[in-house]
């Protein structure tokens, strides 16, 4: 949980649903034909959220059932916000983003619960399945590119306006997004300082990222993910893309931002390659992307020993860019 983040009832109570409960709440919102198969999987890996997983009988697939969890209701995290972008994505994303089924909310003897009734993306988590297959690497970050470029090009006027996109626009405001988030990576850095490869001191270097930002902002905020990386990423067997899971931290800002969760620089440089496509980005969208870079570079330091060589020597060449 990042510094902006605070969780509006910590000690709420967070049961597991009884699985007659979960399909008596998704049955209205099941497509015709659907059938769920026997049994019930909880899947507990997001930090916010549990999902409730079942196979479905005479059709491919499956479906997922989504609840917030009570005790880490936060600001930026949303259900509705959720099923709005679903919807809304749903026709230029058919087949890479899990289909909305329905979003509700129903009582139970535990309280109230708001959920998403979600089909299931085919494939596993890049982080579950251990990485991607290196013939498979650059074709699986064009198809995320693929994906985020449309999601960036969304006209997401109606849901700003109506205060269910939150919004960072304009330079003052990016810093100011950015300036709790790398406090926390410092401070994460500070309580394990043999991990921290650089004699420059990790605050100086948040400070030196921050100022690199551009004095004003031209490109207009668009909606952003929050999270393409590891976690939201699906994959089949072979390393193919097969979606983009978890929009309920998406926000609007500027597109380099979304470019930055994957701990591998490598990883974090073929996205980019995918999404320019060969365009010139210009100076204020390299800025930022500098600026993102920098930060993923500190976060996969503080994280497994994996990524802090390749992160660490990109962290200097990015240093020589400030």
């Amino acid at each position: 949980m990042g510094r902006a983040d605070v969780y509006s009832q910590p000690d709420a109570p967070d049961p597991v649903l009884p699985e007659g409960l979960v399909r008596e709440l998704a049955a209205p919102h099941i497509p015709s034909g659907v059938r769920l198969a026997p049994g019930m999987e909880v899947d507990e890996t997001g930090g916010e959220a549990r999902v409730y997983l079942f196979d479905c009988t005479h059709t491919a697939g499956g479906v997922a059932v989504k609840t917030q969890r009570p005790h880490r209701l936060r600001p930026r995290t949303s259900l509705s916000k959720e099923a709005a972008l679903l919807d809304a994505l749903a026709e230029p994303l058919a087949g890479r983003i899990p289909d909305l089924y329905g979003y509700d909310r129903g009582d139970t003897d535990a309280g109230p619960v708001e959920f998403l009734v979600l089909s299931r993306v085919p494939g596993r988590a890049v982080v579950a399945a251990g990485g991607v297959p290196e013939p498979a690497r650059a074709a699986l970050f064009r198809g995320v590119a693929d994906v985020l470029r449309t999601v960036h090009s969304l006209d997401a006027g109606e849901l700003r306006s109506a205060g269910t996109l939150p919004t960072v626009d304009g330079a003052a405001a990016l810093r100011a997004r950015l300036e709790p988030n790398f406090a926390d990576l410092v401070d994460q850095l500070a309580t394990h300082p043999s991990r921290w490869p650089l004699e420059v001191p990790p605050d100086r270097v948040a400070e030196r990222a921050l100022a690199a930002l551009p004095a004003r902002l031209d490109h207009p905020p668009m909606p952003l993910h929050s999270n393409p990386g590891p976690t939201h990423v699906f994959t089949n067997a072979d390393g193919g893309f097969t979606g983009l899971i978890d929009f309920g931290d998406a926000y609007a800002a500027h597109p380099a931002l979304d470019l930055r969760s994957w701990p591998d620089p490598t990883d974090r440089l073929l996205l980019r390659e995918g999404y320019l496509d060969g365009r010139s980005p210009g100076a204020e969208w390299d800025a930022v992307w500098t600026t993102a870079m920098v930060y993923a570079d500190m976060g996969a330091l503080t994280g497994p020993t994996l990524h802090a060589t390749p992160a660490a020597a990109d962290l200097v060449d990015r240093l020589g860019q400030l």
